[in-house]
């Protein structure tokens, strides 16, 4: 499911279409390393990150994240990961209704 999401006013997006495919990029490469490293690896990376974290926490968090398959394996969002998503977003009061996919979403890996 989609969590974390980037936001730019399509005008930003037209203007700077070079540097927004290297921030997608460079997203993805990251999602990529999670995905091909373990949590010990990935915790001793962001740990300058969390200053006041051990490194045995963060590499639990990372197991925890990654035991749940919550990183998607690249930033594409699917129509139906946004639905799921959206779904809970009005069952806990956070949205009062459905956005279109295609007014929201531009999927930069199509």
């Amino acid at each position: 499911m989609p969590y974390t999401a980037f936001y730019a006013r399509q005008s930003y997006l037209d203007k700077n279409e070079d540097l927004i495919k290297k921030f997608n990029n460079a997203i993805n490469k990251g999602l990529d390393y999670v995905k091909t490293h373990n949590e010990k690896e990935i915790a001793k990376i962001i740990l300058p990150q969390f200053p006041d974290t051990s490194l045995n926490d963060i590499e639990a968090i990372v197991k925890r994240y990654k035991d749940a398959d919550s990183w998607l394996n690249n930033t594409t969002i699917s129509e139906e990961s946004y639905r799921n998503l959206e779904n809970i977003m009005i069952d806990n009061d956070l949205l009062d209704d459905y956005v279109p996919f295609k007014d929201l979403v531009i999927n930069l890996n199509d």
